[in-house]
């Protein structure tokens, strides 16, 4: 049996400071979606670059309250320039966005309430999540049918709300941050599809290292290459693939591969280091396509909605060790010098 490879890019502008400071403004899409340094894409059009050259896709986690405050046009042409890649769009949503276009079109200070969808009132949120998905629709030409939390920041009611809503797979469960957010209260499995109350939810995959990092919890690090060397991705993937697992879901962002000095994004710089570990990745994924497919979270959701699950496959979390995190960790603080 092949190990599904996921591969989800959450694409999104940044507040940019913007709360805090009247004088600056969101970052646009230029910047910090596209990420473009002299006019070369390093964000999205790299990222789609490395894939359909290999015939890879990706889920891209869209979030669509940003074009509240740059304008639907300004989403529809990055959400529809992933579509015409032949990429796979679903939908994000980050509420800070929401609440400054109020502020904008009122002219006045709107207090800052919560960036997190399940953190809202039960009217509130369905209200809210709807009016996501309608904008999804707009800028899309259709529904979404998977969903990632912004801050990996969900709850068993805001799934309720998602399958009211059509959306058939979750894949905001990040046992890294449980007790921040990320289903606090609900107990669900490391690295496993499940279903929740009628809709599925596919955690991101963590694997385990022992050396101690104060921001990690149980030792645990989501797969992103912005975060692991080539070896330990492949170590992760190899022993997901060992132990049976059907699905690998890996997490990166779209300004992944660059270096910003500052968080309007003005100045940027191409990260070659993360940038070697995708393709390198994306390399040892093509060399070893008998025992891995690369699919999108799309076509799962397509599958579990006319088939289910079947019978629940073995899982592990992959060990990551010592040594390996430490020389990854030493080569990381290089990069940021740099």
């Amino acid at each position: 049996m092949k190990t599904k490879v996921y591969f989800t890019v959450d694409t999104e502008n940044s507040m940019g400071g913007a709360w805090s400071d009247a004088t600056l403004r969101p970052v646009p899409s230029e910047r910090r979606i596209h990420c473009r340094i002299d006019g070369v894409d390093h964000g999205i059009g790299w990222i789609c670059q490395e894939l359909v050259k290999r015939n890879f896709t990706a889920t891209f986690f869209s979030e669509v309250f940003a074009s509240q405050v740059f304008g639907e046009e300004d989403s529809r042409r990055w959400m529809g320039y992933l579509k015409d890649q032949g990429q796979d769009v679903q939908l994000h949503t980050h509420l800070n966005f929401h609440y400054y276009a109020q502020q904008l079109a009122q002219g006045t200070p709107v207090a800052r309430r919560t960036d997190d969808l399940a953190r809202l009132d039960e009217t509130a949120r369905r209200r809210t999540l709807a009016e996501a998905c309608d904008i999804f629709e707009r800028l899309l030409g259709a529904r979404p049918r998977v969903y990632r939390a912004g801050n990996w920041a969900c709850s068993r009611e805001l799934l309720s709300d998602l399958r009211q809503e059509g959306i058939v797979l979750d894949s905001s469960c990040n046992h890294v941050v449980k007790g921040k957010g990320s289903f606090d209260h609900t107990d669900l499995q490391v690295n496993v599809l499940q279903k929740v109350d009628g809709i599925f939810e596919l955690p991101v995959t963590l694997a385990q290292q022992t050396l101690p990092e104060p921001h990690l919890r149980d030792g645990l690090r989501p797969l992103d290459p912005t975060s692991m060397s080539s070896w330990e991705l492949r170590s992760a993937l190899e022993q997901a693939q060992k132990a049976g697992m059907e699905h690998v879901v890996l997490v990166f962002h779209c300004f992944s591969f660059v270096k910003s000095r500052d968080a309007q994004y003005r100045s940027l710089k191409a990260d070659k280091v993360v940038m070697n570990r995708f393709t390198a990745l994306l390399d040892h994924l093509v060399a070893n396509n008998d025992r891995f497919e690369v699919a999108t979270l799309g076509e799962l959701a397509d599958a579990l909605a006319s088939d289910g699950m079947g019978a629940r496959n073995p899982t592990c979390i992959p060990q990551l060790g010592f040594a390996r995190p430490l020389a990854r960790k030493l080569v990381q603080i290089a990069n940021r010098l740099t």
